[in-house]
């Protein structure tokens, strides 16, 4: 399809979510906001996800976004600069993870490490936090609800939403080019490095400030599928990444509204919708 086409059903949807507020008492502003904001940053990301071939960090960087949420809590409390740390933290053990794989250690290997040192630290860093914060804000890290986004984290979500889609927009072309070979790349001078270490900070930056709207059970999905789908369906670098922003926002649209309808919740949803969506992609592939 055309990226017009994309553009089209993507300004469609984001009129759609934009008059919730006004059909349905339940859901603000602030969670149209953290939806958008969600849907920008996990679908552009996902397409240079899917460029490198980086699926082993979309399984790393939500567990390590899942442990330094609650002990930023338990340093700083909820609700003020504690997702400042947490991004912090989840920044740097991305660089390390990436800086390994860089260095020729298998994927394989640095994800078991990292996820098994994540997951133990994690239920340690769980059992303090429900003490700080309550076991509700700790449920809403693992499940998402963007129906309990306040103004403020609506309004973050929102303006990191568009600094990510920006910027990947503006490395799009690179990456996918390091995608393709990476050996052409640093034989014709691009800074491999800098493009790869960009795309691990988008990563985290993504990861960690939206887990408590997408949840930590559904940031992996919207991290991998939007990307390999868009991948299947469009082509040109560019056009990948506005055909996943628009999978992704679709699919939270959809799940939004089925959290009304259905009284689910929205997250699960639209983990579903996604990979029902790349299931019937990949099965019309061999029809």
């Amino acid at each position: 399809m055309d990226t017009r086409v994309y553009i089209a059903i993507l300004a469609l949807t984001a009129t759609t979510l934009a008059l919730m507020p006004k059909l349905y008492w339940v859901i603000g502003y602030p969670t149209v906001a953290a939806v958008a904001g969600s849907s920008l940053a996990f679908g552009s990301v996902s397409a240079l996800v899917a460029a490198r071939r980086l699926y082993f960090l979309a399984h790393v960087i939500p567990h390590v976004a899942l442990l330094a949420a609650p002990i930023s809590a338990v340093i700083l409390g909820s609700g003020g600069l504690d997702w400042v740390l947490a991004l912090l933290i989840v920044t740097v053990i991305a660089w390390v993870s990436g800086y390994a794989h860089y260095r020729g250690v298998g994927s394989d290997v640095v994800a078991s490490i990292v996820v098994s040192f994540a997951a133990s630290a994690t239920v340690i860093a769980i059992y303090y936090a429900q003490r700080v914060v309550g076991a509700g804000r700790v449920s809403q890290l693992i499940l998402g609800d963007p129906l309990l986004v306040g103004v403020s984290e609506g309004l973050v979500a929102l303006l990191v939403g568009l600094l990510v889609a920006t910027l990947s927009l503006s490395i799009a072309r690179e990456i996918f080019y390091i995608g393709v070979s990476r050996d052409m790349a640093l034989v014709s001078g691009l800074r491999v490095w800098v493009y790869d270490f960009t795309l691990y900070t988008l990563m985290a930056l993504s990861i960690a400030v939206m887990l408590r709207i997408t949840g930590f059970l559904v940031a992996t999905v919207l991290t991998l599928l939007p990307g390999a789908l868009a991948v299947m369906i469009a082509r040109g670098s560019i056009q990948v990444v506005v055909a996943s922003v628009t999978v992704a926002t679709v699919a939270s649209t959809i799940g939004l509204l089925a959290s009304i309808y259905l009284d689910v919740p929205p997250s699960g949803v639209t983990g579903l919708i996604l990979v029902t969506l790349y299931a019937l992609a990949r099965v019309a592939r061999f029809v």
